[in-house]
């Protein structure tokens, strides 16, 4: 009986670590918590169910679209605590932080195509009246000239989904959808100007090297020293 009761612990110590394997295995596996915590109302493609689509005042959004333009940041805040008014609630309940890593994980698999032609109209019809049509903000409300802007995709993104506190730019997250501000996101950034350097030493040689002899060796002064870059020139001409 003794020998009996030995050889059972043996095998449920042998047996216990691969449980537990397993079990981790599962817990930390991103598409299945996120088909078990996400996919009722965002779908397991992230474009939104239709029982999410359905859903009031605010349907689910379509984050597939904006997987890669959104911080990892962002998704765990959103994940952990939910949006107030919505039906995005708090996942700090559900999940613990290497599981929602592990969401977030699988939430940036997701690829978007942008609609270049869309993003231009939404653009027009959103931003245009105060950053202009072609972008360099010649409408006098204030706005940056996005041409020169220096923002990556992803600050483009999150200036768009939520504003810039003391300024006229306001959240265009309940003017637009995911799709719309992915698409408007890349439109903009498709408009920056593209230096062309070999046409730049060429002004440079014409009118700039009687004085400095070198790009280096271009200074501001006045109001203009230590806080300016000649990239920022434009947004102050």
């Amino acid at each position: 009986m003794e020998l009996k009761r030995l050889i059972g612990v043996a095998l449920a110590l042998m047996v216990m670590p691969v449980l537990a394997v397993a079990g981790d295995d599962h817990n930390l596996d991103g598409k299945k918590l996120y088909e078990s915590n996400c996919a009722s109302c965002h779908g397991m493609d992230g474009t939104a169910s239709a029982f999410g689509k359905a859903l009031q005042p605010f349907p689910a959004r379509n984050h597939r679209a904006i997987a890669k333009l959104v911080s990892s940041d962002e998704m765990r805040r959103i994940i952990t605590y939910g949006i107030n008014g919505t039906a995005m609630t708090p996942k700090k309940y559900d999940l613990d932080g290497l599981q929602i890593e592990a969401v977030i994980d699988y939430i940036k698999t997701f690829d978007y195509t942008p609609n270049l032609a869309n993003g231009k109209e939404r653009f027009i019809a959103v931003c245009a009246s105060c950053h202009g049509v072609d972008g360099r903000a010649q409408t006098g409300m204030g706005a940056k000239n996005l041409v020169y802007s220096k923002l990556n995709l992803e600050e483009v993104t999150h200036t768009m989904r939520y504003g810039r506190p003391g300024t006229k730019m306001t959240s265009k997250r309940h003017q637009m959808s995911n799709e719309d501000i992915a698409d408007v996101a890349n439109y903009v950034y498709g408009l920056r100007y593209k230096a062309d350097v070999s046409k730049g030493g060429k002004l440079f040689a014409e009118n700039c090297v009687a004085c400095h002899k070198t790009a280096a060796d271009i200074k501001f002064t006045g109001n203009a020293a230590n806080t300016v870059t000649i990239a920022d020139m434009s947004d102050r001409l």
